[in-house]
């Protein structure tokens, strides 16, 4: 889909905030309200804006730790992949987990309330998968970088 400048600048302003008024959009944009409100539904119906989340911050809900776990499969048969894919997205402390190339099959973002925590979905859980050769875990000591606004290029 192409954007032009006028949805960048609503995409950016939506990013800043996705609670932004239209009005306020609008006035950042140049665009009057009416414009905006059907540019930011076209951007809903074609899929690019797929939805709206608050942004919470872990620690403020008791997870004290992130870790990255690099996750390989004794087999890559669909049953494996299957069962490893379901158990990954009915476990709630997993946020994220990507299938990947190199040397892992898949890279696991897990929330934790603490190490003992860590150990108990690790080793009481991602280990028993049926399926699941290798895991490899790294503790997140400091965030960097976190941002969730995409380049608008």
């Amino acid at each position: 889909m192409q954007l032009d400048l006028f949805d960048r600048k609503i995409i950016a302003a939506l990013q800043e905030d996705a609670r932004m008024p239209v009005a306020q959009v609008a006035e950042r944009t140049a665009l009057s309200a009416t414009p905006v409100s059907r540019r930011i539904k076209r951007l809903e119906d074609d899929g690019v804006i797929v939805g709206y989340a608050p942004v919470l911050d872990p620690r403020k809900l008791g997870f004290e730790l992130e870790a990255y776990v690099l996750i390989n499969l004794n087999a890559h048969i669909d049953e494996n992949i299957t069962r490893f894919e379901q158990a990954i997205r009915d476990n709630p402390y997993v946020i994220a987990c990507h299938a990947v190339t190199g040397d892992m099959d898949y890279i696991v973002h897990i929330i934790a309330r603490d190490v003992e925590h860590l150990s108990q979905i690790t080793l009481k859980t991602l280990v028993r998968i049926p399926g699941v050769r290798d895991v490899k875990s790294s503790i997140v000591l400091e965030a960097i970088k976190e941002q969730r606004a995409l380049p608008l290029e």
